[in-house]
C-alpha cells in the first residue's frame, strides 16, 4: 500500500496561534480594536516567513450594546431571562418595552395574524428573508428569538447592515430554548424587553501574504480562513482554529518551492455576512473590468487578475476534539473526488458534498474561482456556536493536526507540486445557480456585480432610525 506524503505541519505551533488570537487577543468583532490587533498580529506572523504582506482595508459598521435584559411576569413578579441582542437591531426606549407575548411559533407565514400588533411576539428560529415583510406589516412591538436547539448560552448575531431595511424598526434579542420552552408550557403572558445597542463606522483589513510561484507565477491559489468573531466572544473554534491551520500552513508550504503562486488570506467581516472575502472577491471584478477596457487587451489571449485565480482552500469552524469532518466544493465533479480519495488514502474520514457553504470561498465562486471548503462541524461545535460557550478548552492540537496535515498534503498534491494544474477554472452552470441562490435567499449583494457596487457608491448616507414610542 502506498504511504502517505510526510506533512511538516506542527500542530503545537498551530495551537500556539490559535491561543494567542482566542485567549490573547480574544474577541474580534468587525470593525473593533481586538479584529485590528488580530489582524496586525497576523501580519507579522506571515511577514517572518518571508511572504509579501500586505493589508487590504474597506470600511464597515461595528458595533456595540450596553444593555439587553429581558423579563417574564410570573406570579405577580418579572423574572430575568438570560438574552443577547441581535445587533445593528433597533433600540428600545431606555425604559424598554412592556407588552402581552404572542407566539407565532416557527415565524412561518402560516402562523402570523394580525394579533400581533403591539406584542412582544417569540418565535422558535429565524424569520426568513422572505417571510419578514408580512411580519413587519402585522406591526409588532419587539421580536425574542428563541433558540431551535438545546444550548448552554444563547447565540451572538447580528442582522448586517444590508438586512435592516427587511427587518424594519424592531427590537430583536435571542433566548435559550429551554427557557422559551418554559416561558410557552407555563402559558406566561406578558414580558418586557430593554435594549441599547449603538453602531459606528469603522474599518476592516483583510491580511494577505504571497509567496511567488516558481514555474506558473500566474496560477494563483487561495489558502484562507476568516479571524473575526462574534462580540464580545472568542470565537475559538469559529474561527481562530481555521485561521491558525492557515497560519501554519502558510509557515510550512514558504519553506520550499511552489510551483504555483500561493495567496494566504485572513480574511475580516465573515461573521457580518461575508464582507471581507465579498470585497476581495468585488476588488477583483473591478480589476478584471479596468483591464479589458484597455485596447491592448485580447480577449481569450490576456488575463485578468481573477482569471488567474485557480482555487481557494477555505478552513472554517476548526479544533473541536469531538466532531465530523465536512468537505463542500464548487467545481467540475473532480475537486471532489480529489478531496474523497485522499481523505481514504490518508485514512480521515470526510463527508464531501457538491454546494456552497456559508463561508469565504462562497464569495470567490461567485467570480468563477472553484473551491473546497473544510470544516469541522458537529459534536460540541453544536453546543457553542456563535456563543459565548465557544472557548479554547473544547480544541486541542491534535484535531488542528488532521485538518491541517490534509490540507497540507492536499495543497502540495494538487497545487505545488504538480506539473500541470488538475482542474478547470470552471464552475459548472447547476453550481452557480446553487451560489446565486444563496447570495438571494440571505439577502445579501451579489459578489463581482459591478451594476450593484456603482449604486452602493450613489446610495446616500442612511438616516439613523428614530425610537419607538414607550407604551
Amino acid at each position: 500500500m502506498k504511504q502517505a506524503m510526510k506533512t511538516r505541519f506542527d500542530s503545537k505551533k498551530a495551537y500556539e496561534y490559535l491561543e494567542h488570537l482566542a485567549v490573547k487577543i480574544g474577541p474580534r468583532l468587525t470593525g473593533s480594536e481586538g479584529e485590528h490587533k488580530a489582524a496586525r498580529y497576523i501580519g507579522k506572523i506571515f511577514r517572518s516567513f518571508g511572504l509579501k504582506t500586505r493589508f487590504q482595508k474597506y470600511p464597515c459598521l461595528t458595533y456595540a450594546n450596553k444593555k439587553c435584559t429581558f423579563e417574564v411576569q410570573e406570579g405577580g413578579r418579572w423574572r430575568a431571562i438570560p438574552a443577547t441582542p441581535i445587533m445593528l437591531t433597533t433600540s428600545t426606549p431606555p425604559r424598554g418595552l412592556e407588552g402581552e407575548i404572542h407566539f407565532a411559533h416557527t415565524g412561518d407565514l402560516e402562523y402570523f395574524s394580525p394579533e400581533m400588533k403591539g406584542k412582544i411576539v417569540m418565535v422558535c428560529g429565524n424569520i426568513s428573508a422572505d417571510n419578514r415583510p408580512r411580519f413587519l406589516s402585522y406591526k409588532p412591538q419587539a421580536l425574542i428569538v428563541i433558540e431551535e436547539s438545546i444550548k448552554e448560552a444563547p447565540r451572538r448575531g447580528g442582522i448586517g447592515d444590508e438586512n435592516r431595511k427587511t427587518y424594519g424598526n424592531l427590537p430583536m434579542a435571542v433566548i435559550r430554548h429551554l427557557d422559551g420552552l418554559e416561558i410557552i408550557k407555563k402559558g406566561l403572558r406578558r414580558a418586557r424587553l430593554t435594549m441599547i445597542n449603538t453602531d459606528r463606522k469603522s474599518h476592516c483589513l483583510n491580511v494577505i501574504g504571497e509567496k511567488a510561484g516558481t514555474d506558473f507565477a500566474d496560477e494563483i491559489v487561495v489558502i484562507c480562513g476568516h479571524y473575526d468573531s462574534h462580540m464580545g466572544i472568542s470565537g475559538a473554534t469559529d474561527n481562530a482554529a481555521g485561521t491558525a491551520i492557515v497560519m501554519e500552513l502558510a509557515r510550512v508550504l514558504s519553506q520550499s518551492p511552489s510551483r504555483r503562486t500561493l495567496r494566504f488570506i485572513a480574511f475580516s467581516g465573515e461573521e457580518t455576512g461575508l464582507h471581507g472575502s465579498t470585497f476581495y472577491a468585488d476588488e477583483l471584478a473591478r480589476q478584471a473590468a479596468r483591464q479589458k477596457k484597455k485596447p491592448a487587451f485580447r480577449e481569450n489571449v490576456d488575463k485578468t487578475e481573477c482569471d488567474r485565480h485557480r482555487l481557494t482552500f477555505n478552513l472554517d469552524v476548526h479544533g473541536c476534539i469531538l466532531g465530523r469532518n465536512l468537505a463542500t466544493f464548487s467545481g467540475v465533479d473532480d475537486i471532489g473526488v480529489s478531496v474523497q480519495l485522499l481523505a481514504k488514502e490518508t485514512g480521515v474520514f470526510c463527508k464531501v458534498e457538491k454546494k456552497p457553504m456559508s463561508s469565504d470561498g462562497t464569495p470567490l465562486a461567485a467570480v468563477g474561482i472553484p473551491n473546497v471548503q473544510w470544516a469541522r462541524y458537529g459534536g460540541t461545535t453544536e453546543h457553542y456556536g456563535h456563543s459565548d460557550m465557544d472557548v479554547i478548552r473544547y480544541l486541542s492540537a491534535d484535531a488542528l493536526a488532521e485538518a491541517g496535515e490534509f490540507a497540507e498534503r492536499y495543497l502540495r498534491r494538487y497545487v505545488t507540486d504538480i506539473p500541470t494544474f488538475p482542474f478547470p477554472r470552471e464552475i459548472p452552470e447547476d453550481q452557480n445557480k446553487q451560489v446565486k441562490d444563496y447570495f438571494t435567499k440571505a439577502k445579501f449583494k451579489m459578489p463581482g456585480d459591478l451594476e450593484a457596487m456603482k449604486k452602493e457608491k450613489k446610495r446616500p448616507v442612511r438616516k439613523k432610525a428614530r425610537r419607538p414610542r414607550r407604551k
